[in-house]
């Protein structure tokens, strides 16, 4: 059944990936990337900022004492690979944070429910920094002159049903619902398997759920370097688009830049997001006055951009990995 959902969302992605080559002219979307040229090294620079300031807001979401165990460096390179392996693996954000808390484990000395503790707290507040940075994105959507009301109207529900959704997560995590909830159903059940692994998460919601009440200064520190990568993300935006030729106002670069978030993470289920991004780029490029193959043009740097930082994300796992089996030899 695991099988056929997957294979049924690249599929879905792959027709949708059909219609965005369809809808442009592609000669024109090889000539803007023409333009691109040394331009492409900015743009992963920029990108390389925001993926410091993703790391320094997960190091937030551990305790004080835990962050001795590593260095920013160390925990930077484990979220690089851990994210190589999310985009490479249906599902994406999933395939990757089993394999961060691992490496957390064997190279850093952090245990595994402390590691996916920090994972879980670091998601809702990555998300959180993102509903801060919807919030002027639907503002100018809903002052504009450009856009047509249809189109307000999906960015505004698209907007506010994910922000809702964010919300209840963090309201979940801090109510400690979920340790609750398990505790429940470990006292209904009279299975020894499923009463164990009840009461290990129940467990692991205590983690979390206490770290919001002992550290909020923390918590809110994550967020605002969270908010700021996001921000970053319109420099990287705004890159793209400079060197292609179209330099664009903050205005629209704002709204191009949530509304591509949002197709993004409304579009998990389907691996790498494919099609998804490049259709939903075309439209918001179009609904905002631009042509389609500009929006083309942008989501296929995106994916180049990507393809570098899979790359280097491999590249580290394959060190980090010979590194500890020479090391144990070595002992």
């Amino acid at each position: 059944m695991s099988k056929f959902i997957k294979l049924a969302f690249l599929i879905i992605g792959c027709l949708l990936l059909g219609w965005a080559i369809n809808a442009v002219d592609l000669i024109s979307v090889g000539a803007l990337l023409k333009k691109l040229g040394g331009g492409f090294l900015v743009v992963i620079l920029l990108y390389a900022g925001v993926t410091w300031l993703d790391t320094l807001s997960w190091k937030c979401n551990f305790r004080p004492e835990e962050t001795q165990h590593f260095t920013d460096g160390k925990l930077w390179r484990i979220r690089q690979i851990g994210e190589a392996y999310n985009m490479i693996t249906p599902f994406a954000t999933l395939g990757g944070e089993p394999l961060k808390a691992q490496l957390l484990k064997e190279h850093q000395g952090i245990s595994l429910k402390q590691a996916i503790s920090s994972q879980i707290i670091s998601k809702t507040t990555f998300l959180t920094g993102l509903i801060l940075f919807f919030i002027p994105g639907i503002t100018m959507i809903m002052n504009s002159s450009k856009v047509s009301e249809e189109f307000k109207t999906i960015s505004l529900v698209g907007m506010g049903t994910l922000s809702t959704c964010i919300f209840l997560f963090f309201v979940f995590q801090v109510t400690g619902i979920l340790g609750k909830l398990c505790h429940w159903f470990g006292q209904k059940t009279s299975r020894p398997n499923l009463k164990h692994n009840l009461k290990k998460l129940e467990h692991l919601n205590e983690l979390f759920s206490g770290f919001y009440g002992k550290y909020p200064v923390r918590v809110v520190k994550a967020v605002i370097l969270a908010f700021l990568g996001w921000v970053l993300g319109l420099g990287q935006m705004y890159a793209i688009l400079y060197f292609l030729g179209f330099p664009v106002s903050f205005y629209d670069l704002w709204v191009m830049e949530a509304l591509a978030q949002l197709v993004k993470i409304g579009s998990f289920m389907i691996p790498l997001s494919l099609g998804a991004l490049e259709g939903g780029l075309i439209l918001i490029f179009t609904a905002l006055g631009y042509p389609a193959n500009l929006g083309l043009a942008v989501s296929l740097v995106a994916r180049m951009k990507d393809l570098v930082w899979v790359g280097l994300g491999l590249a580290l796992d394959g060190k980090m990995t010979f590194t500890a089996k020479r090391g144990a030899n070595e002992q």
